[in-house]
Order: C-alpha cells, then sequence, then structure tokens
C-alpha cells in the first residue's frame, strides 16, 4: 500500500506549488470582501426587507419568514435573522448604531406592524452595514461567523451559560 503524500512526499516544483497556493489563500483573507460579496453577505436580510415594502411577505404562525438561501427550501423568522444579524455585527463593529434594525426586530416579535418609513430607515443603515463590512479582513469576519455559530449552538444545547 502506498501512503499519502504529505508536504515532504512532494518534488521540489510541487511542494514550491502547494506552499504559493497557501500563501495566495491567507493572503486573501487579509483582503476585504469585494464589494458583491458583501451585498451576498447581507441579501438575506435585505430580500426579507424588500418583501416587507412591498406588503406580501410570507408567515408562518403569525411570523414573518424569509427564505435564507434562493435553492434551498430553509426558512427563517425575520426577527431572528436581523437578532443573529446584529449580534454577529455587534461584534466586528459595536459602536455601528443598528437601532433601527433593532426596533423592527422587536415590532416583528411582538407581531406589530411595521411602517414604511422604518423599512426605508433598515435600508439605510444595511447600506451603512455593507460600506463599513468592505472595510474588514475576510479573515476577521470568518472568526466572529464561527464564533456566533458556536454561540447558537451552545444556545440551542442548553448551555448558554457557558458561552
Amino acid at each position: 500500500m502506498t501512503r499519502p503524500k504529505t508536504i515532504h512526499g512532494l518534488n521540489k516544483r510541487e511542494r514550491a506549488r502547494y506552499l504559493a497556493a497557501c500563501a495566495r489563500y491567507q493572503a486573501d483573507k487579509q483582503k476585504p470582501p469585494t464589494r458583491s460579496q458583501a451585498q451576498a453577505w447581507l441579501a438575506p436580510v435585505r430580500r426579507a426587507f424588500i418583501e416587507m415594502r412591498t406588503g406580501s411577505m410570507d408567515t408562518y404562525r403569525g411570523y414573518a419568514i424569509t427564505r435564507i438561501h434562493w435553492k434551498d427550501e430553509d426558512f427563517a423568522r425575520v426577527d431572528h435573522a436581523i437578532n443573529g444579524f446584529l449580534a454577529l455585527f455587534d461584534r466586528l463593529a459595536p459602536a455601528f448604531d443598528a437601532s433601527a434594525l433593532r426596533k423592527v426586530s422587536k415590532k416583528l416579535e411582538l407581531g406589530v406592524l411595521i411602517e414604511y418609513h422604518e423599512v426605508d430607515a433598515c435600508f439605510a443603515t444595511l447600506n451603512a452595514c455593507e460600506k463599513l463590512l468592505i472595510t474588514f479582513k475576510r479573515a476577521d469576519l470568518i472568526d466572529a461567523a464561527n464564533t456566533e455559530s458556536i454561540k447558537i449552538e451552545f444556545e440551542r444545547m442548553g448551555l448558554k451559560e457557558a458561552a
């Protein structure tokens, strides 16, 4: 049986290519995301606000829901999606004013109707978030998202005190 190759089992050219690929990967993590990547990251929340603006919102048991990814049949409550986004953004930029999103999230949680000017304020906040997102390094965004995912799993398992 042959053993799987390690970096020590590579010839000189293969090792150089491997190390160059690793360096490119690490360098890409130090760059900020592109505008289209930031827009894709904000797309589920933005899509929910577009639905609110049109007045045709999907609901489940009286709560507004939105599709998380356009290919999936995975839906989430809009107030939960906003709260998750806010928790992640509070970790990245604690000084950022996201009060419009907090207000709308609380109203959705309580089942109160949202007014048109509140949706517009949320769009303005999301646009400001997008501008701020492209100033962070990708590594910081990945770390914050992973930390928030771990925190959510701890809460789901009932270990919130440990988080």
